[in-house]
């Protein structure tokens, strides 16, 4: 699938930014997320995740070095959960957590002349992040949204199931959400095993519908009569499928209507 080249600039107002300062942070980050938090040395911006004791999904969030300060992008709608759980593992640390309700959170395709501006670690088909205390926006969300369902990246806050989802069928490997290489988190048993093992058997997949219609998320993706996956995003055109990877040469359909199953140029599937 080719997907054309898309010029955007949004403001997502579905996102909250929390700010991190303390002498403890980069310890206390260190040993509960995915990412490697010592990258911030050097880079601006990271994307990653925080995972259940048995490594599955809670939370995907972007990390900016901001001077002194670290930002936390995440979704607003999971932002008073993520730091509660953040309160938990606390205790005493040097740690100061607060929501900073001045800065705004946009995407843009092209640079923005902002302080905070840089390209999106996931993907650079995604363009460009960026953090400044007031955004104008310039084009509605379902722009974006639509580019980023067609390339095949999940939102983790709207398609992905909190304490269900396994990262790696999400491809957060590919999309630079888990350092391989740093000490324990939490959940890095189970989401090494998963990597090194191969167990990996579904992955979510960029889908076109062929038949133009009113697709609901959740529903069943089918081969005949046999259940092969289940929609998890849609933008009317584009949907995003959790897909079992033996049904990828079959006919695949939802709500009775075939649909085209496309590879990204990113993502990475076993020979």
């Amino acid at each position: 699938m080719t997907i054309p080249k898309t010029n955007f600039c949004c403001h997502l107002t579905n996102r909250t930014v929390i700010e991190i300062q303390g002498s403890d942070r980069e310890a206390f980050l260190q040993g509960i997320i995915t990412q490697d938090i010592k990258r911030l040395e050097n880079e601006n911006i990271l994307y990653s995740l925080m995972l259940s004791p048995q490594g599955k999904f809670q939370f995907d969030f972007f990390i900016i070095r901001d001077g002194d300060s670290w930002l936390i992008d995440i979704a607003t709608e999971r932002s008073q959960a993520f730091l509660q759980r953040l309160q938990i593992f606390k205790l005493r640390s040097d740690v100061n957590l607060s929501v900073n309700t001045d800065w705004q959170v946009g995407v843009s395709s092209a640079l923005v002349e902002v302080e905070n501006c840089f390209f999106d670690p996931r993907l650079k088909e995604l363009g460009y992040r960026f953090y400044d205390k007031k955004i104008v926006s310039e084009m509605p969300i379902d722009v974006y949204e639509n580019m980023r369902i067609s390339l095949g990246i999940p939102d983790g806050a709207h398609e992905m199931v909190v304490d269900k989802s396994i990262p790696l069928e999400w491809g957060m490997d590919e999309l630079n959400a888990i350092a391989w290489t740093k000490g324990c988190y939490m959940g890095q048993e189970l989401t090494a095993r998963s990597r090194y093992v191969g167990q990996i058997r579904k992955r979510a997949f960029p889908i076109i519908f062929k038949v133009p219609g009113e697709y609901v998320v959740g529903e069943k993706l089918m081969v005949d009569d046999r259940e092969v996956g289940e929609l998890r995003a849609t933008t009317g055109i584009f949907g995003l499928a959790m897909l079992k990877l033996e049904s990828l040469q079959a006919d695949i359909s939802v709500n009775g209507h075939l649909i085209e199953v496309h590879k990204p140029s990113w993502m990475l599937l076993p020979e």
